[in-house]
């Protein structure tokens, strides 16, 4: 039996507030730990500490190149006399005869290049590429394209082959 004012009283008080504290300090509790555990997930860098705790957009790095915004490059001038000629000889006109309405990069959804035919099955990955808009005879024609030259002409949402391709065709028959 304890005696209340023993000096095991004293100690045996001092043993158990010790315990709890050490209980505390290993379930990750105690503030310190806390803080810790917010500080590993969310590591600080030296700009929001320098902004009051604010993020920043991320940036990049110095003499990295931006990567081109759509429609900002230019088309290959290859691909344009290609698109031209095929154009002329689409419309029976001269080549002279083309104009260059609108020619901008293009990042294509799919391999369908923006005019997806029914019952067909594309690629399902973005496709750089270009979207070029000439003039013949009055009417206007839509070229989409990749960078390696595959092209169609889009038109009301239908896809025509290249000119040359549709004569092979033709004559394969």
């Amino acid at each position: 039996m304890i005696v209340l004012n023993s000096p095991a009283r004293g100690s045996s008080f001092l043993t158990v507030f010790v315990l709890a504290a050490l209980s505390a300090a290993c379930t990750g509790n105690s503030r310190v730990d806390t803080s810790r555990s917010a500080a590993a997930a969310d590591p600080a860098s030296v700009e929001a500490i320098r902004n009051g705790g604010k993020k920043m957009p991320p940036m990049r790095a110095p003499g990295e190149e931006a990567a081109p915004v759509q429609g900002s490059a230019e088309v290959p001038p290859q691909l344009l006399a290609i698109f031209q000629d095929d154009l002329a000889r689409r419309a029976l006109v001269k080549h002279d005869a083309v104009t260059v309405v609108s020619a901008t990069e293009q990042q294509w959804p799919d391999g369908a290049m923006g005019c997806p035919q029914p019952g067909q099955m594309y690629t399902q990955m973005i496709v750089p590429g270009y979207r070029v808009v000439l003039q013949a005879s009055g009417n206007r024609y839509a070229y989409h394209s990749d960078r390696r030259g595959n092209f169609i002409v889009c038109s009301n949402g239908l896809a025509f082959k290249p000119v040359r391709e549709q004569v092979k065709g033709e004559l394969a028959r």
